[in-house]
């Protein structure tokens, strides 16, 4: 089923404007939302938030290397050869995919802290799965994986990050006193 679905998206990419999007969000989708993760990090009122998805972000890359490990799954352009990617790629393992993986924390943070703006990123987010599979670096289950995992991890660190704050913290008593 996944190769099907390969297949299919893949089949689009006759179109060269289409090409051209898929591949700019492929490229660059992540990388603004890494910078948006530490802006948020750097921001006084948002830095709680920052720093869930910079935790979630390597969390999630130290599972999804170990999962690329133990199951070491082919890229569809490598499995399928009616697939040729469109952008140059490494044979390496694609399960899950760790753009996808952004693209997760990215629609969890969103969408926990009720912004405006959580089904604009919800579009771009499905836009950059979209793409990953487009290109034909990944199957249609890479992506779903990759986005599942962020979303939890960025929520689980998120309420860890928000517990650890409810507690009264004692401060210690100086010797002096």
């Amino acid at each position: 089923m996944d190769e099907a679905f390969v297949t299919w998206i893949y089949d689009f990419s006759e179109a060269g404007w289409v090409d051209a999007l898929m591949i700019f969000f492929s490229s660059w989708g992540y990388k603004a939302m890494i910078g948006l993760f530490f802006l948020l990090a750097l921001l006084k009122t948002t830095r709680k938030l920052g720093l869930a998805a910079i935790a979630a972000s390597l969390v999630g890359l130290v599972i999804s290397r170990t999962m690329r490990w133990i199951v070491p799954r082919e890229r569809p352009f490598v499995a399928l050869e009616e697939v040729t990617p469109l952008i140059e790629k490494e044979a390496s393992a694609s399960f899950p995919s760790e753009q996808a993986l952004f693209v997760g924390i990215l629609i969890a943070l969103l969408w926990m802290i009720g912004s405006s703006l959580r089904w604009a990123g919800v579009l771009v987010g499905l836009v950059i799965l979209v793409s990953r599979v487009y290109l034909g670096h990944h199957y249609v289950s890479d992506v779903l994986m990759g986005a599942v995992l962020g979303g939890f991890l960025f929520v689980t660190i998120y309420k860890w990050f928000s517990i650890q704050q409810s507690f009264p913290v004692e401060k210690e008593k100086s010797l002096t006193s």
